[in-house]
């Protein structure tokens, strides 16, 4: 695989993008039954002919919607793709108290990310999207790249979760006080600690036009919800064991001061990781856990790299 050539420097996106609309562009908030569940889609591009790019949020149990508005102006990436931001099952807009607790398993989200997938190709009438998922999305996006390699044109891994720690993720409660210590002493985003980070989302939240005050309620109810149901399944993931091979393009980004998802375990996989159609580790200097939003111009850098690459390579087969 040829080395995808990214700015070393881009902290920011270029601000020359054009915020004229097309003919042909797409702007919509969508309700999906997933799973048998009612799920909720944003989608946004400036040509709907362009890519498919899904985006699988951080977590457990963060919404991704509400993100919508300020990573158009942070990426710019409906630029050049139709991009499908997705409150997953129980989190954000898709919480519902009538969700079995014992749905929430890993198998029933990536079977949930499976079904979207499919009704995202059929809908646009492509083969093949690109996957991109950050944190515990990076590691359910190769997951999904595993088992369904045929609908994945490539992934884009940020700071995954390679192997949880029984003890610090057994209960929400101690998942939350590891989450707030780490963010504190710039673990998660060396700009940024853990009020600013709870500051940001809710304020994502009540600016989001997709979300009402009853949205917002759920959403925090969902947050606790798949903690407590989801945490207790994953003491034993280990992705050294469960998934040692990728048959699609995959690129790992990795913030070099990441303490949530250490990187020198992602390192480690990387080397161990087969990937006969390629992988790439790429660093972020300057980032801890959320090199998407700490370097965002070197992200969307990446990202269209990845494109461009991808679609050379089809060129030529």
């Amino acid at each position: 695989m040829k080395k995808l050539e990214v700015s070393e420097s881009t902290l920011h996106p270029s601000h020359r993008r054009s915020e004229a609309t097309s003919p042909h562009s797409i702007s919509r908030l969508e309700r999906i039954r997933l799973g048998g569940t009612e799920q909720w889609i944003r989608i946004q591009g400036k040509e709907a002919s362009n890519p498919v790019l899904l985006l699988i949020q951080q977590g457990p149990g963060l919404p991704m919607v509400n993100e919508a508005a300020d990573n158009h102006k942070r990426w710019h990436l409906e630029e050049d793709f139709v991009v499908v931001y997705w409150d997953q099952r129980a989190c954000g807009k898709s919480f519902h108290s009538t969700i079995a607790p014992e749905s929430m398993t890993l198998d029933q989200l990536i079977a949930d990310t499976h079904e979207l997938i499919l009704a995202l190709t059929q809908r646009f009438q492509v083969a093949q999207l690109y996957l991109t998922g950050f944190s515990f999305g990076g590691t359910l996006a190769a997951l999904v790249a595993a088992r369904y390699p045929e609908l994945i044109r490539a992934v884009v891994c940020i700071n995954l979760d390679v192997k949880w720690d029984v003890a610090a993720h057994l209960a929400s409660r101690s998942f939350g006080t590891r989450v707030k210590w780490v963010s504190t002493f710039g673990g998660v985003n060396r700009h940024a600690n853990y009020r600013q980070i709870q500051f940001r989302i809710v304020g994502q939240l009540i600016r989001s036009r997709d979300y009402t005050l009853l949205d917002i309620v759920r959403t925090l109810r969902g947050m606790n919800f798949v903690l407590d149901q989801l945490l207790s399944k994953l003491p034993t993931f280990n992705l050294f064991e469960q998934l040692p091979r990728l048959e699609v393009p995959a690129f790992l980004l990795q913030g070099r001061h990441d303490v949530v998802a250490p990187a020198s375990l992602a390192e480690q996989y990387y080397q161990m990781l087969q990937a006969p159609k390629g992988k790439q580790f790429i660093w972020f200097e300057e980032s801890a856990h959320e090199l998407q939003y700490e370097e965002p111009g070197k992200f969307r850098d990446v990202v269209l790299a990845v494109k461009q690459q991808c679609e050379e390579s089809r060129a030529h087969e």
